[in-house]
């Protein structure tokens, strides 16, 4: 996995704050089969696929609305370094951050997390 540290996107039109964490990998997509002759084959179907890892500490509700807005939709573009991607949001995370919802008019910090798979 590629660590690009912290970054800066965008995800449909919305800039969103610096992450905590950003992370590439990028993916082969096989297709394995069996021959007539009982081996196994495998073709490479595409060879740079990635995949999108982020996370963000601390958190707002705001944030966490839009992140739960992205993981349900279909698909989301991404931009970031001038390169655009349309993506899958999957996997969210999220996880209160402990002793945050004790503060009078706030609902909480939160850690949240998700990955997005181009297609």
């Amino acid at each position: 996995m590629a660590a690009l540290g912290k970054k800066f996107i965008t995800i449909d039109g919305n800039l969103l704050p610096e992450t905590s964490s950003f992370d590439v990998s990028p993916e082969m997509v096989e297709k394995v089969m069996q021959t007539e002759a009982g081996t196994t084959a495998s073709i490479i179907v595409r060879a740079s696929k990635r995949k999108f890892s982020v996370a963000w500490e601390g958190a707002d509700d705001t944030l966490r609305d839009q992140c739960e807005t992205f993981c349900s939709s279909a698909t989301v573009t991404l931009v970031f370094d001038g390169n655009t991607y349309t993506c899958r949001a999957r996997n969210l995370k999220e996880s209160l951050v402990r002793y945050s919802n004790r503060y009078t008019g706030s609902a909480g910090l939160w850690d949240l997390s998700f990955d997005m798979e181009v297609i």
